[in-house]
């Protein structure tokens, strides 16, 4: 049976006694069904991770022991970032679920033309805690032990806008280069942040994938079918990781 996992973004050390956070007991108690004196490990979400001890004392209050380191950082070997059209409910949820344990270092949701309906702007901050509680529980799933970056969403000129110089630009589009096209070209510099552009439902529209062209983005085409935008950006993200990354 496979251990279980909890965060705890605190600074952990080795024989750590360490009172738990109400939401990381309940989640434990809840959700996990651990009892007292379970075996589970502790991650901080920067990369530590060490065996541990359940104590319960009570119904609100439960403590960990941490034992010995149990795993190494999971840093993925390359930086990737995910600019994702919002999209609606379950589509945006897996998008990011399988971004994470893909290996995205950082998600950035995208405010699109096709995403700006009265529904994608109505409870964004709610939408962004929902999020966060996705991404969190995709981190403790998928064995990951430090925690991938989750910006606030912002329109898609600001996204561009924001983004650092140097990195490689990649978006999902049809009409664009095809993967053995890239593999040509697919040695970079190990440090460079490689960067997916993925539009929502629809996708991006014209005036906007020649805003991302002129943004110095490369086209990445994934086959001759329509990709769902959720599928777009886990064949998207996979990709990469084959091309540049940690499945190379």
């Amino acid at each position: 049976m496979r251990c279980p996992r909890l965060l705890v973004e605190e600074t952990l050390r080795e024989g750590q006694h360490l009172e738990l956070p109400p939401e990381v007991l309940r989640h434990a108690v809840s959700v996990l069904r651990l009892r007292d004196r379970a075996e589970c490990r502790v991650f901080d979400g920067r990369g530590s991770e060490y065996q541990a001890t359940l104590e319960l004392a009570g119904r609100r209050s439960g403590f960990v022991r941490l034992g010995r380191v149990a795993a190494s950082p999971t840093t993925p070997r390359r930086p990737l970032r995910l600019l994702q059209g919002v999209a609606r409910g379950e589509h945006m949820d897996l998008a990011i679920q399988k971004a994470v344990e893909l290996g995205v270092s950082e998600i950035w949701p995208v405010l699109t033309v096709r995403s700006r309906s009265g529904a994608a702007h109505r409870g964004l901050d709610s939408r962004l805690r929902h999020w966060q509680g996705v991404l969190r529980a995709a981190v403790e799933q998928c064995g990951r032990n430090e925690l991938p970056g989750l910006e606030p969403p912002r329109d898609f000129e600001s996204a561009l806008a924001a983004l650092p110089a140097g990195d490689l630009r990649v978006l999902a589009d049809a009409a664009g280069d095809a993967p053995g096209t890239w593999r040509a070209n697919a040695s970079i510099d190990p440090d460079t942040t490689i960067t997916l552009l993925v539009g929502p439902e629809g996708g991006l529209e014209p005036d906007e994938r020649d805003q991302a062209y002129a943004a110095g983005f490369r086209g990445l085409a994934m086959g001759p079918r329509v990709l769902r935008t959720e599928t777009a950006a886990i064949a998207g993200l996979t990709i990469l990781q084959v091309l540049y990354g940690d499945l190379g």
